[in-house]
């Protein structure tokens, strides 16, 4: 059969990059250097895709900014990124995403949540402290 072989490289950032501006179905790791933690974010957010992101940290004040500021469907801290997570819902963002959830998500996707409270006795109670009988 045919595979591909995993490639690793390191490479400059480069917004004209074919290979990060284009999605890669393969082993594929770009390791790209950065000097600060927002150098790093804007690397990351500049392509039109967002599937995945993992982060490596033991500061944890560090993964909060980079959850908070990256563009990105499913996130990992001290983990791989494999893409999918079946108690998940699934889905990137960009040109990654479809918008449609699985998993746990697909409930609230397709249904219309409604709340009822229900007064099974023979008055209406208002919050004024007024009362009405029902008939």
């Amino acid at each position: 059969g045919f595979f591909v072989n995993p490639f690793v490289y390191r490479m400059e950032h480069s917004s004209q990059s074919r290979v990060l501006r284009e999605e890669v179905f393969g082993p594929h790791v770009a390791i790209i250097p950065f000097r600060t933690m927002e150098d790093a974010i804007r690397i990351y957010n500049d392509t039109p895709y967002g599937l995945s992101l993992a982060v490596i940290t033991e500061d944890y004040r560090k993964a909060r900014v980079i959850r908070e500021e990256c563009e990105y469907g499913l996130g990992y801290v001290n983990l791989p990124t494999i893409g999918a997570e079946v108690h998940l819902p699934f889905g990137g963002v960009k040109k990654s995403g479809t918008g449609i959830p699985s998993a746990a998500g697909l409930v609230d996707a397709v249904t219309h949540k409604t709340a009822w409270t229900i007064n099974h006795a023979k008055e209406i109670k208002m919050a004024q402290g007024l009362k009405t009988d029902i008939e």
